[in-house]
């Protein structure tokens, strides 16, 4: 059975050893936008002028591949969703993990293990072009701005970001469900660097937040919640 806690230390660990691998998570938001509900939560938009990159998003959740991680939403937070999601992107137990693996009472976690990380890495990062990134703990080598919707209005960047061929670099990546697709689609083109979609978690540095996340409070239930697999 997959814990909570464990399944973040097995992410760091990969973190840690430095070998490429790619991780994309998929909540609430992607689940929808996936299943054809329309959404705009403040940081992207998802109805029917969206079928492409809607399209390349479940690309992004079915594709599979050995160093290619998948999270899903956790029983506790998204019920009977967590068992339909597991179905649907067809990954085997190996290469599934939690969507919020970094946040609730990770988070802590997070913060005090993976940034201190990140610093050991050359970081390219995207995020909205509205991140204060010098706020960040741990230096940025090269920062893709996007917009709101990034996953639509910003495509060309997978095309870009293919072309300038990094190697050894730690992709991170904060910018809605574009991240999924990023992370997918890089990964395939070039399998020499890390990409990690890490979704909100740097909100509270970049100050360029669509919505606020009750998991940034210390205090908050949310921080305590230890989420469920299964």
């Amino acid at each position: 059975m997959k814990t909570f806690s464990g399944e973040i230390e097995k992410l760091y660990d990969k973190l840690i050893e430095g070998k490429p691998f790619a991780f994309s998570k998929y909540a609430d938001g992607e689940w929808m936008a996936m299943t054809g509900q329309p959404l705009n939560n403040g940081e992207f938009e998802s109805n029917h002028q969206t079928i492409d990159a809607i399209e390349n998003l479940i690309e992004s959740f079915t594709f599979k591949d050995a160093g290619y991680y998948v999270g899903v939403s956790c029983s506790c937070c998204q019920g009977e969703n967590h068992k339909r999601m597991v179905e649907a992107s067809g990954q085997d137990e190996e290469h599934l993990t939690f969507a919020n693996i970094f946040v609730n009472s990770n988070y802590d976690f997070f913060l005090n293990k993976f940034l201190p990380a990140f610093k050991n890495h050359k970081v390219h990062l995207v995020a909205n072009e509205n991140s204060n990134i010098e706020n960040l703990p741990f230096a940025v080598e090269k920062f893709y701005p996007v917009s709101f919707s990034a996953w639509v209005n910003n495509q060309n960047l997978v095309e870009d970001i293919k072309k300038e061929n990094h190697s050894g670099k730690l992709f991170l990546f904060c910018c809605g469900p574009f991240g999924n697709i990023l992370s997918q689609q890089l990964w395939k083109d070039n399998k020499t660097n890390i990409y990690m979609d890490i979704g909100s978690t740097l909100n509270p540095f970049l100050g360029s937040e669509g919505f606020r996340r009750s998991y940034f409070d210390p205090n908050s239930e949310c921080r305590k919640q230890v989420c469920v697999w299964g």
